[in-house]
């Protein structure tokens, strides 16, 4: 039912705008806030679960326990980073497989060769555009639900240039994907490059704040023609400045008294983490 929701949203109007979270309680706040599905990034959840880099360190088993946990407290639909499939094709397939199964309404595997890394970091290396359209092409054949959709990312901008990267985003769209993602654009004219040289398929876009320049809003990035917009680090990144100043603070003054008020209130916190249903259930069982 989510697939099939998220491929609606797809074909109908307007972008689908998907905040990036890193478990379900960051889930649950996106749904709450009113947005249509949520992104789950895969440097955030390694990093929040295991305290570890975006650098190939964490395996599709531990991906895909985060994706169920997820998907199983919210009623939207879920896009999941897939990182490149875990290693070569017949890892790609069962990918696919796992998190299909988990809840994910669709997944993005990029052209990366293992061990991967996250796209802002120094050190990429990308398979030939011949390797990672086939990866796409068994990535396609391997989901069992059509609705299912696969994105297809390439990291080849900053490696090779704009154009190699749309030449990709195009191989991958005439492959069959249902959505491509270019890594690391650097400006509103290189989406809307992308989006031009890549008709048969909507373009999505991560607004990774690298700078304060780069941080578009939703309304710029749709008008240069992104249809699905994620942000997949914003969330982990906030929250870990915030952390950082709370548990700062508390070493130095002993205190958390002056920071009351930014804090959730408990019972809403509560709320949050659907304890009145877990009550109005015991009351069910009286």
């Amino acid at each position: 039912m989510k697939n099939k929701k998220f491929r609606e949203m797809l074909n109908g109007p307007g972008a689908v705008v998907a905040p990036g979270v890193y478990d379900a309680m960051g889930a649950r706040i996106v749904e709450k806030l009113g947005f249509s599905a949520c992104y789950m990034t895969g440097n955030g959840a390694v990093a929040s679960h295991l305290g570890l880099p975006d650098i190939g360190l964490a395996g599709v088993d531990e991906m895909t326990r985060v994706v169920r946990n997820i998907t199983a407290r919210i009623n939207i639909p879920l896009i999941s980073d897939a990182d490149n499939g875990y290693g070569e094709l017949n890892n790609t397939w069962r990918a696919v497989r796992m998190f299909e199964a988990s809840g994910a309404s669709a997944i993005h595997i990029e052209d990366q060769i293992s061990p991967k890394r996250c796209g802002a970091m120094k050190g990429v290396r990308i398979h030939s555009e011949e390797e990672a359209v086939e990866k796409i092409k068994v990535a396609l054949k391997a989901r069992t639900d059509p609705d299912f959709m696969i994105i297809a990312r390439t990291d080849a901008r900053r490696i090779y240039g704009l154009d190699e990267a749309t030449r990709r985003a195009r191989a991958f769209a005439e492959a069959g994907a249902d959505i491509v993602f270019v890594e690391q654009l650097v400006s509103l004219e290189e989406i809307r490059h992308i989006a031009n040289g890549v008709s048969i398929a909507p373009v999505m876009y991560d607004i990774l704040e690298e700078s304060k320049e780069m941080a578009f809003s939703v309304d710029e990035v749709v008008n240069h023609g992104a249809k699905v917009v994620i942000f997949a680090l914003s969330g982990i990144l906030f929250a870990a400045q915030q952390l950082t100043r709370l548990y700062s603070n508390i070493r130095d003054t002993g205190t958390t008294k002056h920071l009351f008020e930014e804090l959730m209130p408990l019972h809403d916190y509560e709320n949050l983490l659907g304890l009145a249903e877990e009550n109005a259930i015991r009351e069910y069982l009286k």
